[in-house]
């Protein structure tokens, strides 16, 4: 696995526009690498695949099917406010 070295962790902070002293810049390249390996000592490690838990509980479609009901024609007893020939209805934000 690759090591992060001083000159990677200098350009990063410059990306990230952050200043960072000599000895930081070590510190964290240290810091960076033993990260590194304990990633490394886990991906040599025969482990099983992980189940997949982006859904811990069964979904199904809650959505009621489509009815077509009849009604009397007349919108007023379901929109009692109209300004002229235009429904009002509340605002909505």
């Amino acid at each position: 696995m690759p090591k992060v070295t001083e000159d990677v962790v200098r350009r990063v902070a410059f990306l990230s526009r952050i200043s960072l002293k000599d000895d930081e810049v070590s510190t964290l390249a240290s810091q960076f690498n033993s990260i590194l390996d304990y990633f490394s000592i886990i991906a040599s490690q025969d482990l099983p695949p992980p189940s997949p838990t982006d859904r811990l509980v069964d979904i199904r479609n809650v959505f009621r099917d489509d009815v077509v009901r009849a009604h009397d024609g007349d919108l007023s007893t379901v929109f009692p406010n109209k300004e002229g020939r235009y429904i009002k209805a509340p605002k909505i934000v």
